[in-house]
């Protein structure tokens, strides 16, 4: 049983493959590495693949494309310990036998407590009132209040496993749950205790708005002008998912009215330049894609892949499994 692990950054592969890691590999599998900082051409990649069982991939792994998987005739296993795997794989690889995984439940947990903090800052407005405190100015009890969290009404856009893990973190705020989502059963909506409802619906009822989808051709600029009228006056806008999915020129629009607010931690085009607007709105707090940083869970997603391996050897199936198609909803960056 042999394993290549195709981190090449040093940083990435210091954080997910600690030496308890690693030696847990070893103590079923032979473990080879491509070189740091090194870039590899498709022919040479098809020759070092070739030799082995399983492949572990992250971020800026270099693609498994179909040149290197058609000379792959032991590859059986591919875990990408992160999340979206279509920077590594093509749908092709679904018509061979190589199980594909990822640790997006991972990512996912990470990534709903970012939403749920971001949610809790705005409905707190915890950025204006430490601005106005450091402006010399206290708040008067008396006649200031703060919409809160608990018991007010949030609508989800996108269901998945970030969505799952939000609803849970929400419960004991006891709020009104609404979900827009197309894969998502009136059964299983009952027994998460949420709403379906329409796009337009969960826009114009709900005080938080909280972006859950994939970014794909079918979701890209699914929020423009008519959705962004339909917020009501004073809500909460919350972005953990892709800025592409907003129309960002429409939400600068819109927010500049000062109507309601926003925190995003996601833009269409990443570092978020200095000049733009977003970065001036005093309704606005933007964050630098920090959703799904979070320090205690990313070293887990090594130990998360080579978890799943162990499980497909076994014959039981890996958790982080993706199918044809999940791949097809996945976001392509």
């Amino acid at each position: 049983m042999k394993t290549l692990i195709t981190v090449t950054n040093h940083d990435l592969r210091q954080l997910l493959f600690r030496p308890e890691t690693v030696k847990r590999l070893e103590a079923f599998s032979e473990v080879g590495w491509l070189e740091e900082g090194r870039a590899y051409t498709e022919q040479e990649l098809a020759s070092l693949v070739r030799e082995y069982d399983a492949c572990i991939t992250s971020w800026g792994s270099p693609k498994l494309g179909y040149e290197v998987l058609r000379h792959a005739d032991r590859l059986k296993f591919i875990g990408h310990a992160a999340g979206s795997v279509v920077s590594v794989v093509n749908e092709d690889v679904f018509d061979t036998p190589i199980t594909v995984t990822n640790a997006n439940p991972l990512l996912a947990q990470s990534t709903a407590e970012a939403a749920v903090a971001y949610m809790l800052a705005g409905a707190w407005k915890l950025r204006s009132y430490g601005e106005s405190l450091r402006a010399g100015m206290w708040s008067n009890n008396n006649v200031e209040t703060v919409p809160g969290l608990s018991y007010c009404t949030v609508g989800l856009i996108g269901y998945g496993e970030i969505s799952r893990h939000v609803i849970r973190l929400l419960k004991p705020f006891r709020p009104k749950l609404l979900l827009y989502s197309r894969y998502c059963s009136e059964t299983e909506a009952a027994s998460l205790g949420v709403e379906l409802c329409s796009l337009d619906s969960l826009l114009s009822r709900s005080d938080i708005i909280s972006l859950h989808n994939t970014w794909t051709p079918a979701t890209e600029k699914m929020i423009g002008s008519e959705q962004l009228r339909k917020i009501r006056d004073g809500a909460l806008l919350v972005n953990t998912a892709r800025g592409a999915i907003i129309d960002e020129q429409m939400l600068i629009s819109e927010l500049s009215t000062g109507r309601f607010q926003a925190v995003l931690d996601v833009y269409e085009r990443e570092p978020l330049p200095a000049d733009n607007p977003l970065l001036h709105l005093p309704n606005v707090w933007c964050l630098p894609h920090i959703g799904g940083f979070h320090s205690r869970l990313k070293p887990e997603m090594g130990n998360f892949v080579i978890e799943d391996l162990k499980r497909l050897l076994s014959g039981a199936q890996p958790k982080g499994i993706i199918t044809r198609d999940v791949y097809k909803r996945l976001t392509p960056r």
